[in-house]
């Protein structure tokens, strides 16, 4: 008798603990793990912001803000290892400083979570694609040079093909020909080198 109460007992518990385990309640609270595909074919688009750290030139003064959309598409063969080409859209207000960087991107993801941390380290040439402001006192970059940048962000994954980021990080930018102009005509044309503080979020897939 005893031994058959035992018995009841143990299958009560384990019944009770498996009905809790599948309530709606208890998958609220504790949500399944999602883990984003950590190999094959991937893509992600930011919004990105950057503002400049060095605002002054010799005796000019550059203090612009970029806004636009990078996109981003490659080959990832393991979590902690991916290779892409991408490119971004940075607009200026004034129209002097737009331009369109082409890199390529090495990331870097560290967790199999649902939440990890990644890194992502871009090299490659900015093309600018912006005009004389509408003042007769004005700079306009005439030829692009290289760009480097490296952000930190964390990536949460909604589902295994599709998740969110948010960064941080650096962003520099070498102009090989910068034009000022006074009063209308050009003045100088010098070579010109600009870092960035940037942030951003987006999607991944």
């Amino acid at each position: 008798m005893k031994k058959t109460l035992l018995l009841l007992s143990v299958l009560t518990l384990i019944t009770a603990a498996h009905a809790e385990r599948l309530s709606p309640l208890a998958q609220m609270s504790n949500p399944p793990h999602i883990e984003f595909k950590y190999y094959g074919f991937y893509s992600v688009i930011d919004y990105t912001f950057m503002t400049n750290l060095n605002k002054v030139h010799g005796e000019y003064t550059d203090d612009y803000a970029l806004n636009g959309i990078t996109a981003v598409a490659g080959w990832q063969w393991r979590k902690e290892s991916a290779v892409g080409l991408g490119f971004s859209y940075l607009n200026d207000a004034t129209g002097s400083f737009s331009q369109i960087p082409v890199f390529l991107e090495f990331r870097s993801h560290f967790l199999r979570n649902r939440v990890t941390p990644f890194t992502a380290v871009q090299l490659g040439y900015s093309i600018p694609f912006g005009s004389k402001n509408a003042e007769q006192d004005y700079t306009r970059i005439d030829e692009g040079g290289i760009t480097m940048g490296l952000s930190v962000g964390a990536r949460f994954a909604i589902k295994q093909k599709f998740g969110l980021n948010v960064f941080a990080g650096y962003q520099l930018i070498q102009n090989n020909s910068v034009e000022r102009g006074f009063n209308s005509v050009a003045a100088t044309r010098l070579p010109e080198l600009y870092h960035h503080v940037k942030f951003g979020l987006g999607v991944n897939f």
